[in-house]
């Protein structure tokens, strides 16, 4: 069995040895060194001409062009041009080229690509007419600051002296005479009035009657016109919306019971909120509450 094998495998030794010198081996052979010597000298001779080899293109200047004129810009470089971002400016007119990839050719830059190339380009959006306004009620803020804020922000700026305890403190921001919220957007260029405070007790204002507010209505309408709110809670509070939609049902001094309805301005009212008031408790005055001496 064994020689039998090793029979087999000498004549197919054999039988390789004589193919690889055979004369069909040896035309297969030169018909494939042909056809591989051919497309090798093909492929050389025109490579150059397929990646443009030697041929190299200044990148221009587009920083500065219009959007609609990059393409003439262009049609003297046989380049292509995409956008790839667009962003706001206030510096910029709306289509102008800010920032292009790859950079320009300069003296201080060599910058070259090949023929047919992209340049991709950052351009300016339309400019957007409106701006927010910040919330310069929520901490203490001086009325220097808060001007200097809304003026960066391409606000005109007119400022109204109120009686005050806290002494420039921004109290308000108006618009054509409303009250504007913080975030609220406004044309760009509008003219703003920044109320602060004067820093002193002025004449007695007539006290408002806070019972049926909610406590975050009632702190705006306290801090417009100069008075503080002491707020006591009767029910156990939850969340933070809970401290401001709760109702004030009691307030001292009380107009209704008789107090008098003026009250220094910079003065502390005392008033009481609760998230479950009964309606018909709000029309009830409370003519048992202690005093609060102002200040």
């Amino acid at each position: 069995m064994i020689a039998y094998i090793c029979f087999n495998y000498l004549v197919m030794i054999k039988r390789i040895f004589k193919f690889f010198f055979s004369k069909l081996f040896f035309i297969n052979t030169i018909l494939a060194l042909i056809v591989l010597f051919t497309i090798l000298y093909f492929t050389m001779y025109n490579l150059d001409d397929y990646t443009n080899h030697g041929v190299k293109i200044a990148v221009p200047v587009l920083v500065g062009i219009q959007i609609n004129n990059v393409e003439d810009s262009l049609a003297d470089y046989d380049l292509r041009f995409e956008i790839r971002d667009s962003v706001y400016s206030d510096q910029y007119p709306t289509g102008m080229v800010i920032q292009q990839d790859p950079l320009p050719n300069s003296e201080d830059f060599t910058s070259y690509v090949k023929p047919n190339r992209r340049i991709y380009l950052t351009i300016v959006k339309r400019q957007d007419s409106t701006k927010v306004v910040p919330d310069l009620l929520s901490s203490v803020t001086s009325k220097t600051i808060g001007k200097q804020r809304l003026e960066l922000l391409g606000f005109e700026v007119e400022l109204q002296l109120r009686d005050h305890k806290d002494r420039d403190k921004v109290l308000q921001v108006l618009f054509n005479e409303m009250p504007v919220k913080g975030g609220q957007r406004i044309p760009k260029g509008s003219k703003l009035t920044l109320v602060y405070g004067s820093g002193s007790k002025g004449k007695p204002i007539e006290l408002p009657i806070f019972k049926g507010m909610t406590v975050a209505m009632a702190k705006t309408t306290a801090n417009e016109i100069g008075l503080e709110l002491d707020v006591h809670y009767e029910d156990s509070l939850m969340t933070a919306d809970d401290s401001i939609n709760a109702v004030i049902y009691n307030q001292y001094p009380n107009p209704e019971s008789g107090q008098s309805p003026y009250i220094p301005i910079g003065s502390i009212v005392l008033v009481d909120a609760n998230l479950s008031t009964p309606l018909d408790s709000l029309f009830i005055s409370d003519t048992t509450s202690n005093v609060l001496p102002t200040e």
